[in-house]
């Protein structure tokens, strides 16, 4: 049995992650503790491969990593994870679409902000600002609509 346990090293490879990832990974809870040899090395059963590249997948989907071990653990817990996983990806599609209509709204001023300051540019002019007065100039209420909407995650509850 101990030649199919997996070294740090090896599991880190394999998964196409750093040791410190791994090590990160089971400081929040989503690696079981490893067993070690006698020598000390952590040890890996097999599983843990699945685990990790698991994590990846799911993080590449914008999972968040409190989101994905709520999902292992009630997975730990012998229960069912395909129902809060699709549920947590349509609130995560929802946020998306907010996130993109917002970035539009963002696009569609500054386009009209640059094409005003390129117009403006285009004659000899001088600065008359402190720092730019291109931006000085903007009126307050054009400022927020400039920036775009962060986000943020709330709490995941399954």
């Amino acid at each position: 049995m101990a030649e199919s346990l997996l070294k740090i090293g090896e599991l880190a490879s394999n998964a196409g992650v750093g040791v410190q990832t791994l090590h990160y990974y089971e400081r929040l809870g989503l690696l079981p503790k490893p067993d070690r040899s006698a020598s000390n090395y952590r040890l890996y059963a097999p599983q843990c491969l699945r685990r990790v590249r698991f994590i990846r997948k799911a993080q590449a989907l914008g999972f968040s990593l409190e989101e994905i071990g709520v999902i292992l653990g009630l997975r730990d817990q012998g229960r069912s994870t395909c129902r809060s996983v699709a549920e947590v990806g349509q609130k995560h599609l929802r946020e998306l679409d907010a996130r993109i209509a917002a970035l539009q709204e963002y696009r569609r001023v500054l386009a009209a902000v640059v094409a005003k300051w390129g117009r403006e540019t285009s004659r000899q002019r001088q600065c008359a600002g402190e720092f730019c007065d291109l931006i000085e100039m903007l009126p307050e209420a054009q400022a927020p609509a400039l920036e775009p909407r962060r986000t943020q995650r709330k709490p995941l509850t399954l």
